[in-house]
């Protein structure tokens, strides 16, 4: 795709799908990641006499959900880490630092948390409902209402570390939704959003973003979409993380700096430090940025 047609299918969908945008090699530390945390959670289980097998030799996709399903347990979410020098590499990727670049400009920072998602087979609560990421950024309480990024301009890189396939529950999206505002939702117990309204009704139809490895997804935080059941016998794993115009650096008009400033001030609450990742002026390296996460996290 040229950077013409990037910017133009984002500004006109809300979303734009980029094939071959990562070297497959560049994902394997994340799944070696994975793949490492998933084995200490079987021994750990193990030792406890919860589980009777280490399930060692089932595939990359298919161990954690065998572990799950003799346990019988459905985690909403990846609960063991994702801080380390292989998170950095992955924000850092100039593929997707290119296309950044165009969607949020010359000053451009990562949250420095990730969310790597799991998705069981059957597993209800990770069959995300309709949202926008917007909703999940600014409500952090079960039932609190609140905006607070409506007009900053944050992109969501979506990646997959498996095959993502309509029937593992890969992303659905309703083009030009971004263009609908922040639309009211509120998170329930079970910590997903769900919307205040039927945005089906709208009539917009509903478009699959299937996507192999060494691709992403870029999506708008108004952009309203949707993740549905995984119904085969493997994990869909994937990754997605977040940008934002750097406070201070970008140039941003006061409602964004207001925006901006409450992402950057959550993000420092909760002990973690966003990643200047597009910069005029130098980016920190892994090193530097570990150090401060240790310091604002100590």
């Amino acid at each position: 795709m040229t950077d013409k047609q990037i910017r133009g299918d984002f500004d006109r969908d809300g979303y734009v799908v980029v094939k071959d945008i990562i070297d497959e090699r560049e994902l394997d530390p994340i799944r070696d990641f994975i793949a490492s945390k998933v084995d200490e959670f079987a021994i750990d289980k193990h030792g406890k006499g919860e589980l009777t097998s280490f399930h060692e030799h089932e595939s990359f996709e298919r161990r954690f959900a065998a572990i799950c399903k003799e346990l019988d347990i459905n985690p909403r979410g990846w609960e063991f880490g994702s801080f380390g020098r292989e998170f950095y590499d992955l924000y850092t990727l100039p593929g997707v630092l290119k296309v950044l670049r165009l969607l949020l400009g010359p000053e451009v920072s990562n949250l420095g948390r990730p969310s790597l998602r799991t998705k069981l087979p059957g597993c209800v609560i990770t069959s995300f409902p309709w949202h926008q990421d917007s909703q999940y950024v600014d409500q952090k309480g079960v039932g609190v209402r609140a905006k607070h990024t409506e007009h900053l301009p944050m992109v969501t890189v979506w990646v997959p570390l498996v095959e993502a396939t309509i029937e593992n529950g890969c992303c659905w999206v309703l083009p030009g939704s971004h263009r609908w505002g922040l639309l009211g939702g509120v998170r329930g117990e079970d910590h997903n959003i769900r919307m205040e309204e039927d945005v089906e009704a709208r009539g917009v139809e509903p478009v699959p973003v299937p996507l192999e490895p060494g691709g992403a997804l870029f999506l708008s935080n108004l952009c309203v979409h949707t993740s549905k059941l995984n119904t085969t016998d493997a994990c869909r794993w994937s990754i997605d993380y977040r940008y934002f115009p750097t406070p201070g650096r970008a140039s941003l008009t006061p409602p964004q700096r207001k925006g901006a400033d409450f992402v950057q001030n959550t993000i420092l609450e909760g002990g973690g430090v966003p990643l200047v990742v597009i910069s005029e002026n130098e980016r920190p390296t892994w090193e530097e940025w570990e150090r401060e996460v240790q310091k604002a996290s100590a």
